[in-house]
């Protein structure tokens, strides 16, 4: 019976890419056995049916080590659809590898890179991990990792002494975690998950990671490398966090009288922070490093100046130093770049992965970025703005959360000036201005030289044969202000005695969604904007205007959009605002979406018609 219901999902996921079920975890099964707060062994097993090509990567297996991790026993098999034992997997045939996008890191990693050779196939790999002193956090339970796969059954237990209080928080899962007595003196803690559908990819919906079911556990108090600390709340996090920065924040006296020179002529604490912020900038670069107490703990102020480098710990204490020298306090901020939200009540530090700096002044908070000083002094960046984070100070930790830009002051504002000849041919001037998270988008553009700018510059501005003039680029602040002068040779169509000249040479190459019934998710937009454009075309002489777009204004809950377009004799001046706002929708607007979307497209690439006189 197994055989034929693989066979059918095999048939449906050729039949419709566009729906196909690549994977269906048989079997995930994770058993923690907690011996004491300094120890534990993980054994996991998964068994997971692999239907086409497209889920062809399930079948990689990688296991992440580490000197207080490390890999006790391995075992693999694949069969095919009959159940056939078609190859056999030993520990010795896994390759190891200590490739990382950090500079320094204890962690390396066990793979197998397996590609099957038949489909359906099914895989079960097993394998155990012994743990010491690094306790911080459990093995989390997170079954369904990808987009088109389903899980039969996925079992979590963790066995744990009595004495121990075990955290936990869920997100997308209904089932309740189960707490008895295993043992004398050992609890054991399970949460099992049966028939979970697949999770379909959509577009404008939350990132997966906030879409699968996922729980986490943790020791409420816990033995870290050699340190001892306790989780049950921010207030006792934050204490053990300050514990690992306290004394790495003293400078060397050269360096202290340096800081003075360069201030204490300053009047304002904000200038001092300023220049300070842009001495970071020129005298450190970042480098990723995850070495010393689990990568948790930064390198001292001394080292990173010595050094000239540091990752986001150690610039940030490096900032933190260089402040507490002028007399400006700041505190150490613990945040992610991927989690908008922590689980609520649980303050497990595997929800966390970078750090950033808070300077609180009199009339202002400042987020310092210390990785990329390059950012003004106090933007917050998209990866960051809004996020929970968890401020350290003496007092402990104390949960804050980022500010975020208002919709309408990531502001793309454009005025473009277009002069056209009876052949079609036109000159451009362009003036445009990028703020805040749209000025982001911009800031590559400061990198580039002049032929990558020359290359760049038709994903802005929408005109055939562009003959360039000029490109300057400049930046204040969050604002990014292009001016650029371009000649294109058929900016206008040419049509017998008729020309059809483009409205808008912004905003092309606009992604429309297919609107369905069976839409799952609401719809998501992370980043609100506003585009305002000021177009002035002057047409040639002995041409009038035959035919031209009616105004339009419309007003959606996610959206509004206007156009209006005035003539003054030979000068057609055209005005679009787009306001899109940042927010989740209920999914039964999604078809509106798409047609909102839809008729902002096709304006945006609407004709004026012109006809020799």
């Amino acid at each position: 019976m197994k055989q034929l219901v693989l066979l059918f999902l095999f048939l449906l996921s050729c039949s419709n890419s566009g729906f196909a079920q690549n994977a269906i975890v048989e079997e995930a099964l994770t058993e923690v056995r907690c011996e004491s707060n300094t120890h534990m062994t993980t054994h996991y097993k998964e068994t997971i049916t692999i239907l086409n090509e497209q889920g062809a990567h399930h079948a990689f297996f990688v296991c992440s080590c580490s000197k207080k991790d490390y890999m006790t026993s391995f075992r693999g098999q694949v069969t095919d659809q009959t159940g056939k034992v078609i190859r056999k997997i030993k520990e010795s045939e896994l390759e190891r590898t200590e490739y990382s996008p950090y500079l320094a890191v204890d962690d390396y990693k066990m793979y197998l890179d397996y590609t099957p050779p038949v489909y359906p196939v099914t895989i079960t790999y097993e394998w155990t991990i012994d743990s010491r002193d690094n306790l911080i956090t459990f093995p989390c339970f997170c079954p369904q990792t990808d987009y088109d796969v389903s899980v039969r059954k996925a079992t979590y237990s963790l066995k744990a002494p009595k004495s121990m209080t075990i955290l936990h928080a869920e997100q997308n899962i209904d089932n309740e975690v189960s707490v008895s007595e295993y043992a004398k003196g050992m609890l054991l803690i399970t949460l099992t998950l049966n028939d979970l559908p697949m999770l379909k990819r959509e577009p404008y919906t939350r990132p997966l990671r906030e879409r699968i079911p996922l729980a986490r556990f943790a020791p409420a108090d816990f033995a870290y490398y050699g340190t001892q600390g306790s989780q049950r709340n921010w207030k006792d996090y934050g204490q053990w966090n300050y514990n690992l920065i306290r004394g790495l924040d003293i400078l060397p006296k050269t360096v202290c009288q340096e800081l003075h020179l360069l201030t204490d002529s300053l009047k304002t604490d904000r200038e001092k922070v300023e220049a300070l912020y842009r001495r970071l900038g020129t005298t450190t670069r970042y480098v990723a490093i995850l070495l010393g107490i689990g990568g948790l703990q930064p390198a001292s102020a001394t080292t990173v100046c010595k050094n000239g480098f540091g990752d986001c710990k150690g610039l940030s204490n490096y900032m933190h130093a260089m402040l507490k020298e002028v007399g400006i306090p700041s505190n150490y901020t613990i945040i992610s770049t991927t989690n908008r939200r922590f689980m609520k009540d649980f303050t497990g530090t595997d929800q966390m992965n970078h750090v950033i700096l808070q300077v609180p002044l009199q009339n202002d908070t400042l987020w310092l970025e210390c990785t990329n000083p390059q950012l003004p002094m106090g933007y917050v960046h998209k990866d960051i703005a809004g996020h929970d984070a968890v401020e350290i100070s003496e007092q402990g930790g104390r949960l804050v959360q980022l500010p975020i830009y208002a919709d309408s002051t990531n502001l793309m504002r454009s005025k473009v000036d277009i002069s056209l000849t009876q052949d079609g041919t036109a000159n451009l001037k362009v003036l445009q201005e990028t703020f805040n998270q749209q000025y982001e988008d911009r800031i590559r553009f400061l990198r580039m030289d002049g032929k990558e700018r020359q290359k760049t510059l038709p994903l802005i501005v929408d005109a055939p044969l562009t003959e360039i003039h000029k490109i300057d680029i400049q930046e204040d602040g969050a604002k990014i202000s292009l001016d650029t002068e371009i000649r294109s040779e058929k900016y206008a169509t040419k049509t017998g005695r008729r020309l059809f000249v483009p409205i808008c040479p912004l905003h092309h190459g606009y992604s429309i969604p297919h609107a369905t019934t069976e839409r799952k998710e609401d719809i998501w937009l992370e980043t609100g904007f506003l585009d305002e454009d000021n177009i002035t075309l002057t047409i040639p002489e002995g041409y009038g205007i035959e035919a031209y777009p009616r105004e339009v204004s419309i007003e959606q809950p996610f959206a509004s959009f206007s156009f209006s377009l005035q003539v003054d004799g030979r000068v057609i001046r055209v005005k679009n605002r787009l306001l899109m706002r940042s927010g989740v929708f209920d999914k039964s607007l999604f078809p509106p979406f798409t047609d909102f979307l839809r008729t902002i497209n096709n304006i945006y690439n609407q004709k004026i018609v012109l006809k020799k006189i």
